[in-house]
């Protein structure tokens, strides 16, 4: 059987993951509470009927797959990967920061807290990040992306005879590596990226936002914005589910 990893860097609570093979009970008191929020107390966004229809049943049509995916996840906060009642089960966690080909292969890394917030999803390795200071950051593990990518594709290559790639991803500045990193090593096993690139940018500069975007098109590499905002989440899961049906 045709194993799907997901793999997820920047996993933070595992909001994306959760929002597809999540506890029914607690979804669905996730929709409640959003929805009474935006549409009572003004209080962000929604979606429309028809996006919500849809993200039901493209969630419930991938749930009943959901031995064909492994789950792989990337969490460079140890102060959010020690609390473990907040992940699903998966298969594989990894408690570290997935560093740049300017750091060394392995590090002791600072992890920039954003906002000053222990548990905050714009937590950053780079100062650069505008959220980030000094004075506020834990200690992580740092592995180069070059090097976690090269010894994962050796792992899963001797584990399963046959499977795809999603990677989803939002590591506060350090998306492009990733991406170089892990279409290198699986090509065209990777068949979609989703999350948001908008940190490259932001960390790194419009250069290397723009490089990364022309190497997206140049490969051909599918990618679609899926992230913890609600609004995202069609897209998100009906690029999954295209995965899920791809003929091989």
């Amino acid at each position: 059987m045709r194993k799907i990893i997901w793999i997820d860097v920047g996993t933070h609570f595992a909001q994306e993951y959760r929002s597809i093979f999540g506890d029914n009970l607690r979804f669905y008191l996730f929709l409640l509470k959003r929805f009474i929020g935006a549409r009572i107390l003004n209080r962000g966004k929604f979606v429309s009927l028809g996006e919500l229809q849809k993200i039901l049943s493209l969630r419930k049509e991938i749930r009943k797959n959901k031995e064909k995916f492994y789950s792989i996840f990337v969490e460079a906060n140890p102060l959010i990967a020690s609390k473990e009642k907040f992940y699903p089960e998966a298969d594989m966690l990894f408690n570290i920061a997935l560093t740049d080909k300017n750091q060394r292969p392995l590090s002791i890394t600072k992890l920039y807290l954003g906002d000053g917030n222990e548990f905050s999803q714009g937590s950053s390795i780079f100062l650069e990040k505008h959220n980030v200071n000094s004075d506020s950051f834990v200690t992580t593990l740092g592995i180069s992306t070059k090097d976690f990518f090269k010894e994962l594709k050796h792992f899963l290559s001797e584990k399963f005879v046959n499977f795809d790639v999603i990677l989803r991803l939002n590591c506060e500045g350090v998306e492009d590596e990733v991406i170089y990193a892990a279409h290198e090593n699986f090509q065209d096993k990777l068949k979609l990226i989703c999350g948001s690139l908008k940190d490259v940018e932001g960390v790194k500069g419009q250069k290397a936002f723009d490089d990364l975007q022309q190497y997206i098109n140049k490969e051909k590499l599918t990618f679609t914005k899926f992230y913890s905002g609600i609004y995202s989440w069609a897209d998100g899961h009906s690029a999954v589910l295209d995965v899920l049906k791809a003929k091989h």
